[in-house]
């Protein structure tokens, strides 16, 4: 390393308009809020204005999962910046923004107005799996306790994020219990065909029972990313899409369906 600088010790453009400089590591330890908007609106204004350099972005809070890990050692780099990020949402004489106030006052360029584009180096799919374990029309379509109990953790132990996605209405034949450990539902939501579609359309994936749910599922999802709990029925009794189909819970059944869920574009 050749300098480190930190905040109103020196701007930033003195130094990269000299070309000797051509890796510059930017310490960013702020919350992930600041530091999209760092990415996104001052990362591409320096990449713009020096095509020479390249900069690479540290941060920390779990934050290196979407930005990329980075080697910390100032030695590695001709340059370290440490990010002070100023606020400026409390100079009301000023309609500035936190991104603007930064090039203006720390990398030394004046004039230039974020891009407000923001592109990510990574783009992630829902964790939301939709389950549905209770049929409001029989109790033999219905699921037993343990099972679900074990699907809904399976869930969460892939990683992703489950959620029950019945809604009380009042066509129901069978008004079913929910289970305790649903925590995350719409119980409280206003059941209509918009919040069900909508919400089925955000899913990675659906597992569930012979219901409208389960259907709906199928004109919202591919086949592959639906899997039928079965009871009374095989699946074939209900379609003839490729759904993947488990009686109880079959360990060597749900990995094959998680993992292709894995493989969501």
């Amino acid at each position: 390393m050749k300098v480190s600088i930190t905040y109103n010790k020196l701007r930033l453009v003195n130094l990269l308009g000299t070309g000797e400089y051509r890796s510059v590591l930017f310490k960013f330890y702020h919350g992930l809020g600041d530091a999209i908007s760092f990415y996104c609106n001052v990362l591409p204004v320096l990449r713009a204005r020096y095509p020479w350099v390249k900069f690479y972005f540290d941060t920390e809070r779990g934050q290196e999962e979407m930005f990329g890990t980075v080697s910390q050692n100032e030695e590695d780099y001709d340059l370290s910046v440490f990010v002070q990020f100023p606020c400026s949402e409390w100079e009301l004489d000023t309609d500035e923004t936190k991104a603007e106030k930064c090039l203006r006052v720390e990398m030394g360029i004046e004039d230039e107005k974020q891009c407000d584009v923001y592109e990510m180096p990574h783009h992630y799919h829902s964790p939301l799996v939709g389950v549905h374990f209770h049929s409001t029309s029989s109790e033999s379509l219905s699921v037993d306790y343990d099972t679900a109990h074990t699907v809904w953790f399976e869930i969460m132990n892939a990683g992703l994020i489950p959620i029950d996605t019945h809604f009380s209405h009042p066509g129901a034949t069978l008004r079913p219990e929910r289970f305790d450990f649903c925590t995350r539902n719409v119980a409280d939501c206003n059941a209509n065909m918009r919040s069900l579609f909508g919400l089925l359309g955000t899913l990675r994936g659906f597992i569930g029972v012979a219901s409208g749910n389960f259907w709906a599922a199928l004109t919202c999802l591919p086949p592959e990313r639906i899997m039928y709990l079965e009871t009374d029925f095989p699946a074939t009794k209900l379609t003839r899409l490729p759904v993947y189909s488990m009686r109880g819970f079959q360990p060597d059944v749900f990995a094959e369906f998680i993992r292709k869920l894995g493989e969501t574009k």
